[in-house]
């Protein structure tokens, strides 16, 4: 039963990072200057929108490790953290315990006490207000 859910986060990791790669090329700005292509960084705006869309599509918390694997090469391991610093402090993210990051929609109702940044925890509430009577 393990090996199966590790093969299951094996797929879910690659799914996610094959989604992050196509919308990176669909986002990324390609000059040509004579026979030299150069392409341009991403703002940070976009890579929000990237971290924001990984974790929709993931539905669940993802790990910090996640989070690099999946970004790696694409986003340097200081900018990412940058980034999620800046979603949690705008309460778009939640941070749990062990490093683990979620949409407020996906933070299991049984770790709401382990939410790592407070001022989100009345949007999770909100979201879940169904589940909890």
């Amino acid at each position: 039963m393990a090996s199966k859910q590790k093969t299951l986060d094996k797929e879910l990791g690659e799914r996610l990072r094959k989604l992050v790669i196509e919308k990176y090329n669909e986002m990324q700005e390609v000059t040509e200057i004579g026979d030299v292509k150069v392409a341009t960084a991403l703002v940070d705006d976009d890579i929000e929108k990237l971290v924001l869309l990984v974790l929709e599509e993931a539905k669940q918390p993802l790990s910090w490790r996640d989070l690099k694997a999946i970004f790696g090469g694409i986003v340097g391991e200081d900018r990412l953290r940058r980034i999620l610093g800046v979603l949690k402090a705008r309460n778009e993210v939640a941070e749990l315990s062990h490093t683990r990051f979620a949409l407020p929609a996906y933070v299991p109702l049984s770790e709401i006490n382990k939410v790592k940044n407070p001022g989100i925890i009345s949007k999770i509430l909100e979201l879940k207000k169904g589940e909890i009577q």
